[in-house]
């Protein structure tokens, strides 16, 4: 018994050595520590950035979607517009003229828009002049007046009841022609308007040639 005991005290030096050769110095402790916490910061890092990116991308995704939608929209009413009948303006156009018969004289008055009325005069009496036959849409009509636009300029022929009964049969007027059809107009030398008829193409057309 007596030769066992510096044995076992042999033995538990051995394992206090072991012990206290694994335990770590606090220079060692301190230098874990640091590792750690650069390694906490930098998987923070990388989340935020994560999270930030999406962020972006979520926000670019609403942009895009909201101009198109307003692209869409603006479109859209554009279409309205040029469908809706009250959205007609004879202050559009550069020239109005005026067609009209009082007391079986044929009268023509023309209005300029946009230069003085003396120019304006001059130089539409002498274009009527030199125009015959030419093609306008009709844009908007009412009762006893229609509006018709000349496909090659700027001008708005404003034509009265008077003059579409010696023109057109008032029966054809109201069955016939429609709303943005394309019609064929014909003047004599003095630019009074002698003749209103669809095109003879055989089909209702929308379209300036």
């Amino acid at each position: 018994m007596n030769d066992s005991q510096p044995k076992i005290n042999e033995l538990q030096q051995a394992y206090s050595a072991a012990k206290r050769h694994q335990k770590m110095s606090p220079k060692q402790v301190r230098k874990l520590k640091r590792l750690s916490r650069l390694e906490n910061r930098k998987h923070t890092r990388q989340f935020w950035l994560r999270t930030s990116l999406w962020a972006s991308s979520c926000c670019l995704v609403a942009l895009i979607g909201s101009l198109s939608l307003q692209s869409i929209l603006s479109d859209f009413e554009t279409f309205l517009a040029q469908l809706e009948p009250h959205s007609f303006s004879p202050q559009q156009y550069d020239t109005v003229e005026t067609h009209n018969i009082v007391e079986g004289s044929y009268q023509t008055t023309i209005a300029q828009q946009k230069t003085q009325l003396d120019d304006a005069l001059a130089g539409s009496q002498e274009k009527l002049r030199e125009v015959s036959q030419f093609y306008g849409k009709l844009v908007h009509s009412e009762e006893g007046v229609w509006f018709i636009a000349d496909c090659n300029n700027q001008t708005l022929f404003e034509v009265r009841e008077s003059l579409l009964n010696e023109l057109i049969v008032p029966a054809e007027r109201a069955f016939d022609y429609q709303q943005g059809q394309l019609l064929a107009l014909s003047k004599n030398q003095s630019g009074q308007l002698v003749n209103i008829t669809a095109p003879p193409s055989g089909a209702a057309l929308y379209a300036c040639p």
